[in-house]
């Protein structure tokens, strides 16, 4: 893959065109982390209110800065999401408690490290979402009679109380082992058969 690093929400804006525009080889496009072109955002953000206000903290967001953050996000989910492309979202994880600190009923729910206007579009701008876990296990080969430990990769795409996930295309297992968007791809394509 080609890796265009960003570092101002310009350069994005730029992006989006060029591949709006079709006159470029790719079929897909990833933004890799949602997390960090939200932290790009907001330095933007800070950035143009610190410029009209010398006495404002560039580092201190307010709750406008937040709101403009959220739409600014919003637009460009949506315009990404539009392309004539695949289009794929990643993000850091964060772990919410839903519930009272103090009650056994609190649980932990794991989403998208954004703010919640931004993971709300974001959940409902894309098709598939799943949770990406990795697990060290033990491979014994039992005619060599020898051991190795090994990271393995697992998508969560089932329904879950303790993960955002989703399978609008209705195509996809509970969880995929050692997943391969290639294969997703095409298993979204063909409706699952």
């Amino acid at each position: 893959p080609r890796v265009y690093p960003i570092q101002y929400w310009q350069e994005l804006n730029d992006l989006y065109w060029f591949l709006q525009e079709g006159d470029h080889p790719f079929e897909s496009v990833a933004i890799d982390t949602t997390t960090n072109l939200q932290n790009i955002c907001m330095n933007f953000v800070l950035g143009d209110e610190a410029s009209r206000d010398a006495s404002r903290d560039p580092d201190m967001p307010s709750r406008q800065a937040w709101g403009k953050v959220g739409q600014l996000m919003k637009t460009q989910i949506i315009n990404f999401r539009n392309l004539p492309m695949n289009v794929i979202f990643t993000a850091q994880l964060r772990l919410k408690q839903v519930g009272d600190d103090e009650d056994d009923d609190s649980e932990i729910i794991y989403g998208p490290e954004v703010s919640p206007s931004v993971e709300k579009v974001l959940k409902a701008a894309v098709g598939t979402v799943g949770y990406l876990v990795k697990k060290e296990v033990v491979v014994k080969n039992k005619k060599k009679k020898t051991a190795r430990r090994e990271v393995r990769r697992r998508l969560l795409l089932g329904d879950s109380e303790h993960y955002m996930s989703k399978d609008r295309n209705g195509v996809f297992p509970g969880h995929i082992d050692a997943p391969d968007l290639a294969q997703m791809l095409e298993l979204i394509y063909q409706g699952g058969n």
